[in-house]
């Protein structure tokens, strides 16, 4: 039983209520004393309240198992593979009531085909700046330009086709995350955001967050907005009439900045968990954004009506980072699930459900964490690699483990 295991190394960064922890241990004590049907109530609790997590969701699948729900447990069980396919469930007593079951071999077929080594994409070369720690990338056409954010040194740079580095904008507060142009590249819009991981952070600083307009053409700051609260701003989209939408990860809201004013456009916090990359549709009548919990939601700009897609089977909600629309689909970039993969998915006609799916990339061992990308004509373009997992935990970054950015670039039709 993998139940204590994974509670101790995964639980405590996400959970902040003593009522998830008192829970928990309840449902310990339950297992231990063979309640199943407590156990089984209380797993259902936890995963009401924090879905998707490695232990409750896991702890669900057993309490099922345990109660001879087979079903049920299979259902669960095949959530957990698909989100992790190195979870050695295969010789946990808790799932002897189903291991001859078909779906049981099922899943065991699933775990060997989700290892399976896919390669797509293609390394275009390094960036000279190796601590740079990139997060989006953007290719501006008028001016055959590309640009870099950087979460380390809290700037954007611009780099050649030899992945030579320059400062491009460096009047910037906190870690850059996403950058994104208007239709017209005139302005370049920024997210920043305060996190333990960029240089000059101080405790006074969390959760503070920011949105910068740029003018392209003289680099200079045209207007910087702020909002008092705990926010991590992560990604955003502009519209071809530069209405501007930000998806903010520290609280599940949607902002938008419209006529030079920034304001909540959507509250997601009773719908969403941690809210990631988001992109538009062709005629701009949808946002679909990501949740890294939870799937991906398709929002009616106009009527601001929202719902969760239907995913296919054997494809997994979870863990999806960056976000692109092209020719009614998305590309989504799943650094949160093992192994990393990037999947397109096919969208129905209306645009309400993904009806098909082809993983383009998994199990690469370059890719380490890849996170937002950018679209250019029928290429995506990503930085392969983040030096994430090789911060502290006062965020001091040891660059003697990390490697130089990696682009790689992602052809969708030929």
């Amino acid at each position: 039983m993998l139940i204590i295991r994974l509670f101790a190394f995964l639980l405590f960064g996400i959970s902040a209520f003593s009522q998830t922890k008192v829970l928990y241990n309840q449902s310990v004590e339950a297992y231990k004393s063979k309640d199943y049907v407590l156990f089984l109530k209380l797993a259902k609790q936890l995963d009401s309240i924090r879905p998707m997590h490695p232990t409750f969701t896991y702890n669900l699948a057993s309490a099922y198992s345990l109660n001879g729900k087979k079903e049920e447990s299979l259902r669960v069980l095949k959530t957990v593979v698909l989100a992790n396919n190195t979870i050695d469930f295969e010789g946990d007593s808790d799932f002897d009531g189903i291991k001859n079951e078909k779906g049981f071999k099922d899943l065991l077929e699933l775990k060997v085909f989700q290892s399976k080594t896919i390669v797509s994409s293609k390394e275009k070369f390094s960036l000279s700046e190796k601590d740079l720690h990139p997060e989006d990338l953007l290719y501006l056409e008028k001016y055959k330009l590309w640009l870099s954010s950087s979460i380390r040194n809290k700037k954007v740079v611009s780099f050649d086709e030899k992945g030579n580095c320059s400062d491009w904008f460096t009047d910037c507060l906190y870690s850059v995350f996403a950058i994104k142009a208007d239709y017209k590249e005139k302005f370049l819009w920024i997210t920043c955001s305060a996190i333990p991981e960029m240089k000059g952070f101080s405790k006074e600083m969390e959760g503070k967050s920011e949105i910068l307009k740029i003018d392209i053409t003289t680099r200079k700051l045209v207007k910087r907005y702020t909002i008092e609260g705990n926010h991590v701003f992560g990604d955003l989209v502009i519209t071809k009439n530069n209405d501007v939408y930000i998806s903010d990860s520290g609280e599940a809201i949607i902002y938008k900045i419209e006529n030079e004013s920034l304001s909540i456009w959507k509250d997601l916090r009773k719908e969403a968990f941690n809210l990631q990359g988001i992109t538009l549709n062709a005629n701009e009548s949808k946002i679909f954004i990501a949740d890294y919990l939870k799937g991906i939601l398709n929002i009616d700009i106009k009527s601001k009506k929202e719902s969760w897609l239907e995913f296919p089977d054997n494809a997994s909600k979870k863990g999806i980072d960056g976000l692109v629309f092209y020719k009614n689909s998305l590309i989504a970039i799943e650094n949160g699930v093992v192994p990393i993969r990037i999947v397109r998915y096919k969208l129905n006609e209306s645009q309400t459900k993904l009806v098909d799916f082809t993983v383009l990339d998994n199990n690469r061992k370059v890719f380490d964490e890849p996170a937002l990308a950018t679209l250019v004509k029928n290429k995506v373009y990503f930085f392969a690699n983040s030096p994430w997992k090789f911060y502290d935990k006062n965020g001091q970054l040891d660059e003697s483990k990390i490697e130089s950015p990696k682009l790689f670039e992602l052809i969708l039709e030929k």
